[in-house]
């Protein structure tokens, strides 16, 4: 058909009519070729008057042709370029869609005399071609098959030797064997490009959100994305299939590449091989450094080879993209991302891409920052569903056809098979090339089919390979692998497993037994991936799995369930043997795992609805159990994981627990002959060992000024210039022990356990200690805690004691009940026994027992009067003066409790009710 500007006649086509497509060179064949069909009473569709050029063309020429029965084609010099071409897409489109043969569009190729039949597109190389001289009659079989629309199939064999890839990939030069996509091929190639059905003619790159420079094929894997775009889209691309939505006829593709470990050093080396004609001019390197220095280095690169004259665009092709979010590091993958992302963004750079991605990939694109800003605007995403029933029909007849093959014997058996399989693909293809290496003449027999075991089971001595090339790539990589496999089986008793599903983020934590990048390898390899070292791509490897989406969750599943099941059994022994003997023997040897895994779901649905000590009492403390249940290589985050983990901590307790009470009576023994221990350390002596170490707790106090005393005469102003912190509560008989067995433990001998208290030790203050062992134990906590410690100064007890208030006792000026513990404060322990410490209300800086329950050691010394006195710990000789006490205790009256009263002891005795509490980080000046 070619175009002019006249607009659409008013009158309705109400005739069935023979479409025309040629080129305007060819224009007297064409009057020639519609003289001919009217003669033979046959309505030719009128171009010149109802399509005009201009916009809503690709709406005109679809409603042209659905009243339309058949398409002339006619190929002359010119090949088909342009307006033919987008008409024999559309055409094609017509042909493909429905899956009646009834109402597909029949498609007549008819060569000129100045024709090159290798300019026929791909796809039309089984339609039956006519040769016609125009100024010779029309053969009256082209005549007479437009007449009744049939379709004609070129009945020669058009093809030496084997058809089938078996489980190689696709490639441009194999696009006449590429069937079952040809309709999702051309829906990808529409697109690119425009998306308004422009005028090609006055096209321009930079026209929008409407115009596509981005094509992302997106599919499950197995699906033929690669196959698609190297076999399908490229080959048509090359002969102008893009020029009616893009606006270029003449392309530069570069590519395809795959981004592997290094990908701007594939890019590099893809984008020389594309733009640089002469091996002995490109220079790789080069172009890395400056990929690596300059984002912006593919848009200049492009529109440094852009040719002024001629309307040529560059089309880089980028196969598995996912590469980028397994293989490469971070910083090539991010400069790869800002390098695309110029080029895309850049209105002068004619750069196009189209890649393929595993929709299991998807939610990795945040990776990919750049590029994610440009998705929703600049990227138009293609899903290729699982190819259908028809689709692989016509992969198995149209392919057979060109080779002069018979599949009749294995048609039916082999579609049945491939039913509802996702993923089919490399297993037809795999199946076919076998059976065509063991045909009978020219018929691919159905019997040898069935002793093969069909689709699957010819998959056996790949998949042994598949596992060891596996197991080279990464230690332990077999064994992930087959764990894997096996998580992937639901195991039967009587052998006829079945496969289960399981998400991705499983499958990977299975292979990988939680070494997540070693997972990802194995579901990579296993679903059909490469090792990142490869230097050949492996589109066609072997899947033994495939990842699927459903909804927003990725799963993973066996490619067939003839993996895991029996063929027969063993003469000899009776045993079993399996189609793929490796996996069947390893499901058999490991067949206890499904009934673990019943078991610890059981077990762990009881342990989660379960509360308090129910929850304790439902873990399992078995350690056949645990030891059973942890081959299940299960996730920590799931119910079952986190109840193994939680049994593993309880037999971990158990365990030492009892080894705990071993070495405690042991221990005990031994100490108590050989050491002044006292019995409650016996008792802590195994945990202190496992690193147990009761400290104090601290409370900050802020810095501050009070008036300190109580007498007017005595009263002084004191300035507390920094911050300090002091021991929440007095110091413990628990946490003294523990001080004194570490010194024992460092064989340091003179130093022992202070006697026990009226109401014992733990939690009650500690006493009888000298004023020098409280001062070695602040020294040794502040090596503990890496502060400076001691004991406080009375300046700073006294300040911290009143916490702000003013009144004799912080909480007000009488004495009250229950509000400390001393002879007569109202408590239970009133002149009985010190309380154990934090029994009463704390003070408003949040220190307990300040006022009562025992006197506290300060490392001031004793002066008559407040003046006289140093706001410092003064360096003086341990029994020569006496130190200030404060605080009163449980033996003493109320008075004596008051926050400004003041008593004193000699450094060298030691008391029944003097205690002490720690200062840390106070620096005095």
């Amino acid at each position: 058909m070619a175009h002019d500007n006249k607009q659409s006649r008013p009158e309705a086509r109400t005739r069935k009519e023979v479409f025309i497509s040629y080129s305007r060179t060819d224009s007297e064949a064409c009057i020639r070729l519609r003289s001919e069909l009217e003669k033979a009473g046959l309505n030719v569709f009128r171009d010149e008057d109802v399509i005009r050029v201009g916009d809503r063309w690709v709406t005109q020429l679809e409603q042209a042709l659905e009243n339309c029965n058949a398409f002339v084609l006619l190929v002359g010099r010119n090949g088909v370029q342009r307006w033919v071409g987008a008409e024999v897409q559309i055409a094609l489109k017509r042909h493909l869609s429905p899956h009646d043969d009834a109402m597909r569009l029949p498609i007549f190729p008819v060569l000129l005399d100045d024709a090159n039949p290798e300019s026929l597109p791909p796809f039309l190389a089984l339609f039956q071609v006519d040769y016609w001289k125009h100024a010779d009659p029309l053969p009256d079989a082209l005549i007479e098959a437009i007449k009744s629309h049939v379709i004609r199939t070129d009945s020669r064999q058009l093809f030496e030797g084997c058809p089938f890839l078996g489980l190689s990939a696709f490639e441009k030069k194999d696009a006449r064997l590429f069937f079952g996509r040809r309709k999702e091929t051309l829906e990808a190639l529409a697109c690119l490009g425009d998306q308004q059905q422009t005028n090609p003619d006055s096209l321009n790159q930079s026209g929008g959100t409407a115009y596509n420079r981005w094509l992302q094929i997106e599919g499950n894997s197995g699906s033929g994305k690669s196959s698609l775009v190297r076999a399908g889209m490229l080959p048509m691309i090359e002969q102008g299939a893009l020029w009616a939505r893009t606006g270029f006829d003449q392309w530069t593709i570069i590519g395809p590449m795959m981004p592997g470990k290094t990908p701007l050093a594939k890019l590099a080396e893809t984008l020389e091989q594309g733009l640089v004609d002469n091996p002995a001019e490109r220079d790789s390197l080069r172009r890395l450094k400056r990929f690596e220095d300059d984002p912006r280095a593919l848009a200049f690169a492009i529109k440094d080879f852009k040719r002024a004259d001629t309307k040529t665009a560059f089309l880089l092709i980028i196969d598995q993209f996912e590469e980028l979010f397994t293989f490469a590091d971070e910083d090539s993958r991010k400069q790869f991302d800002a390098l695309l992302t110029n080029a895309l963004q850049d209105p002068e750079c004619p750069l196009f891409l189209i890649n393929t991605i595993r929709a299991d990939f998807l939610d990795r694109f945040e990776r990919l920052p750049s590029l994610q800003a440009l998705y929703n605007s600049h990227c138009k995403r293609f899903f290729l569903p699982n190819i259908s029933e028809q689709g692989m029909r016509e992969v198995i007849e149209q392919r057979a056809h060109l080779a002069g093959l018979d599949v009749s014997e294995i048609m039916t058996v082999m579609l049945e098979d491939a039913k509802n399989e996702s993923g089919v693909l490399p297993l037809i293809e795999n199946a076919l090339l076998t059976l065509w290496q063991h045909r009978k003449g020219n018929r691919l027999s159905g019997d040898f089919y069935r002793q093969k075991n069909g689709l699957a089971g010819m998959l056996s001595t790949q998949a042994d390979m598949l596992l060891e090339k596996i197991d080279k790539g990464s230690a332990k990589g077999k064994q992930g692998a087959l764990e894997l496999l096996l998580r992937l089986t639901r195991i039967n008793d009587d052998g006829r497993h079945t496969r289960q599903r399981v998400t991705r983020e499983e499958a990977i934590y299975v292979a990988g037994n939680g070494n997540l990048e070693l997972g990802e390898h194995i579901l990579m390899m296993l679903s059909g991936g490469r090792n990142a070292d490869d230097s050949i791509g492996q589109q066609g490897a072997l899947r033994l799995v495939t990842v699927n989406q459903e909804n927003d969750q990725y799963y993973v599943d066996l490619i067939h369930e003839t993996l895991i099941r029996a063929r027969s059994k063993d003469e000899k022994n009776g045993k079993l043997i399996g189609y793929w003997p490796t996996l069947y023997n390893y499901v058999e040897k490991n067949h206890n795992r499904e009934l673990y895994r019943q078991q610890i779901k059981f077990k762990s649905n009881q342990w989660h609805q379960s509360q308090w000590l129910g929850r304790l009492w439902h873990l399992s403390y078995s350690f056949t159990d645990i030891q059973n249940f942890r081959t299940l290589r299960l996730r920590k985050n799931t119910p079952e994981g986190r109840f193994l983990a939680w049994s593993q901590r309880l037999l971990l307790g158990v365990v030492l627990f009892w080894l705990g009470v071993v070495a405690f009576i042991g221990d005990s023994v031994y100490w108590a002959k050989n050491h002044d221990y006292p019995l409650e350390v016996e008792l802590w002596n195994p945990l202190y060992r496992l690193g147990y170490s009761p400290l104090p707790e601290l409370v900050p106090v802020p810095a501050g000024t009070f008036m300190m005393g109580d007498e007017a005469s005595d009263k002084i102003p004191v300035d507390i210039k920094e911050p300090f912190q002091l021991g929440k509560y007095e110091v413990t008989y628990k946490q003294y022990d523990y001080y004194v067995w570490t010194q024992k433990r460092q064989n340091i001998v003179d130093i022992k356990f202070p006697k026990d208290a009226p109401g014992g030790r733990s939690s009650q203050p500690v006493v009888n200690v000298y004023h020098h062992d409280a001062a070695a134990y602040a020294a040794w906590l502040g090596e503990q805690i890496d502060h400076e410690c001691r004991l406080p100064t009375e300046y700073e007890w006294e300040y911290a004691a009143r916490a702000g208030t003013d009144t004799a006792y912080y909480w007000g000026d009488d004495v009250g009940q229950n509000n400390a513990n001393c002879a007569g404060c109202g408590s239970k322990w009133d002149s009985q026994q010190a309380a154990p410490v934090g029994q009463f209300k704390a003070n408003p800086f949040g220190l307990h027992d300040m006022l009562g329950n025992v006197w506290e050691w300060t490392c001031s010394p004793r002066n008559d009067s407040l003046h006289d006195g140093v706001q410092q710990c003064p360096e003086l000789p341990n029994n020569e003066y006496f130190r200030v006490l404060r605080g009163g205790s449980w033996f003493n009256s109320p008075d004596s409790m008051r926050a400004s009263n003041r008593d004193d002891f000699r450094p060298g005795g030691r008391s029944f009710n003097i205690g002490f509490r720690v200062l840390c980080s106070s620096p005095i000046e």
